[in-house]
């Protein structure tokens, strides 16, 4: 039962570090399974749902942050005329309030032409937002109690206009390039990877070509083809790259100053040819399974899920059947039903599964010793049958809410 991934980025709307707990946007509003999942799910903001606001997937993106600095996770939607939030007080969340109007539906974003993300941007504890619009790169500042000031043009390029930048077409994440903490742009165009330097104040350096691969024009990747994703596969704390192509999985190894080694090929699998892999059947994530701080390669192919562990080097071992489950034929899961991710559910630094199947949230515990325990249903709801849950209606992920 798979993930909402496109295969498009790695951006993963959670936290990095504590224990996830269990988010839902389903009709009534946002929905809450703390993480000893002992409990109820509780609704806990009657808002940003399909009927509690009529909030659409197509339309309004719904993410959690912390926007007050305080390390709990606040809801944070962008509607039709403003970006909400409701922030969190650890036992209840306040009343959604509206704090910025732009980045929403009415002022022209879309979720098919504009990204959009929450990043800490100077280091200041609360996210910010930054949006890949129009005219390039907009950014609003947080300005303490999650208000936010006006927004700005924080560079003129990686834009829908400002460059001819396209979603089915051209990535853009946020990572650290360069090891001073700050997230840095890294945009994967048609003939260039670009890295965008963030200049500690909100803006960002000119647009630096670093490697001429992974692209539309040169390599021949496509969106609806081979994921790619920017992630630390050496443990220095600066972002590599690493995609998912015809023959393989390639990597671009960071140099410690955001240049970037040449391209090769790292795993013989995994690919659109070498394996069969297919955006639309196998979700595949970059996740640290081994608690090193060093990322490994997850892919949720037919038989199951396959693990390639790093060797610390940013080489991989090949490809480790670690649970037979939550594949396309080990259980029947579905993209298009079944969403599956990579995250902490224990605090110990290393990521387990997670999957929404039919009857429930399913878990496979990450044993700290190359694999995984057994599967095991932790709540009978956010299904596709338990609850009624849909991929095109409501929104599900682990998020850390609660430090």
């Amino acid at each position: 039962m798979a993930a909402t991934t496109t295969g498009q980025d790695a951006t993963v709307p959670t936290r990095d570090t504590g224990r996830a707990d269990i988010v839902g946007f389903g009709d009534a509003g946002v929905y809450v399974l703390r993480n000893n999942f002992s409990g109820a799910v509780h609704l806990a903001v009657q808002d940003f749902g399909y009927t509690a606001g009529g909030w659409r997937v197509e339309n309004h993106l719904r993410l959690v942050a912390d926007v007050t600095g305080d390390g709990l996770g606040d809801v944070v939607g962008f509607g039709n005329d403003f970006v909400f939030t409701a922030v969190n007080t650890n036992s209840a969340f306040q009343p959604v309030k509206s704090v910025i109007k732009d980045f929403a539906y009415n002022q022209g974003w879309r979720i098919e032409k504009h990204p959009r993300f929450l990043p800490d941007l100077r280091r200041t504890g609360r996210a910010d937002i930054l949006g890949f619009g129009d005219a390039g790169v907009l950014v609003a500042l947080n300005n303490g109690g999650g208000a936010y000031g006006n927004t700005f043009l924080a560079l003129n390029d990686l834009g829908y206009n400002a460059g001819g930048w396209r979603v089915d077409k051209h990535v853009r994440l946020l990572g650290d390039t360069n090891g001073d903490g700050y997230p840095d742009i890294v945009g994967f165009g048609d003939a260039h990877v670009f890295v965008c330097k963030n200049n500690l104040s909100g803006k960002f350096q000119p647009v630096v070509s670093v490697v001429d691969d992974f692209c539309y024009s040169a390599g021949g990747w496509r969106v609806e083809k081979h994921p790619r994703f920017i992630a630390d596969l050496t443990g220095d704390g600066r972002v590599d790259i690493i995609g998912f192509g015809d023959a393989g999985v390639y990597t671009s190894l960071n140099n410690g100053n955001a240049t970037f080694q040449p391209v090769k090929r790292v795993v013989d699998d995994l690919g659109y040819v070498a394996g069969g892999w297919r955006v639309e059947k196998h979700p595949r994530f970059i996740a640290d399974l081994t608690g090193d701080r060093r990322g490994d390669i997850v892919g949720f192919g037919d038989a199951g899920v396959y693990a390639c562990y790093n060797n610390g080097d940013g080489t991989f071992k090949p490809p480790k059947l670690v649970v037979a489950d939550f594949g396309y034929v080990a259980g029947g899961w579905r993209v298009e039903k079944h969403p599956r991710f990579l995250s902490d559910l224990t605090g110990d630094g290393r990521a387990d599964i997670i999957g929404f199947g039919d009857a429930g949230v399913y878990v496979a515990f990450n044993n700290g010793a190359g694999g995984f325990g057994p599967v095991k249903r932790i709540v009978d709801n956010f299904g596709y049958t338990a609850g009624g849950w849909r991929i095109e209606k409501h929104a599900r992920y682990p998020a850390n809410l609660y430090g």
